[in-house]
């Protein structure tokens, strides 16, 4: 097992799974899998999965149709030992799902999977972190209010528009850092000619 936990991968494709399960190995984690077809289907058996391996982030990809696949995703975690577990959220478009998701606190982020897949095991990291920070505090039998993410990026408690702000501020920074990366690529490259 890595030093840092396990982490349940579960995607639509398996070619995610195995591209993302390097990544997050490579991270220090250990990595357990399943297709999403497979846990509809009943070909996974959750419960035995979440209780046998205790993993301490679960990465789910939500793919289009989005309500169909979160409702599949909620009846999971309401009816498995998914229910206690911290979350990262892989979509295509995931200004959409960030809808569905605003009012969970479990929800730990949601990532875009055109972005650089560095950025959800960076999530990953910080869940996990999150995860064991709650775990070593006393326990109580009064129900204290979620917490909110270390850094302010946790979306709890925020307006719809303060979410598509934020979306709109990290799609933004992630174009800029796209455009200065091709023109650093341009402006190195001996075949491209600048005009005068």
């Amino acid at each position: 097992m890595g030093s840092l936990g396990v982490v349940a991968l579960f995607n639509s494709q398996t070619d995610g799974i195995a591209l993302l399960g390097r990544l997050v190995e490579s991270a220090g984690f250990s990595v357990v899998s399943a297709r999403i077809a497979d846990v509809r289907n009943g070909r996974c058996n959750i419960e035995a999965m979440m209780h046998r391996h205790d993993p301490a982030v679960v990465v789910y990809e939500i793919a289009p149709p989005y309500e169909e696949s979160w409702s599949l995703f909620q009846r999971l975690r309401v009816g498995t030992e998914m229910r206690d577990r911290r979350f990262v959220i892989t979509a295509a478009n995931a200004s959409r799902v960030e809808e569905l998701a605003a009012t969970d606190h479990r929800i730990y982020e949601v990532v875009e999977t055109q972005a650089d897949l560095a950025e959800v095991v960076k999530a990953i990291k910080e869940a996990a972190r999150a995860r064991v920070i709650r775990a070593e505090q006393p326990t109580s039998k009064v129900a204290a209010p979620p917490e909110r993410r270390q850094h302010g990026d946790r979306r709890l408690g925020w307006t719809t528009n303060e979410v598509y702000a934020k979306l709109r501020q990290k799609r933004e920074a992630v174009e800029l850092e796209r455009r200065q990366g091709s023109r650093r690529v341009a402006d190195h490259d001996p075949n491209h000619s600048h005009a005068a």
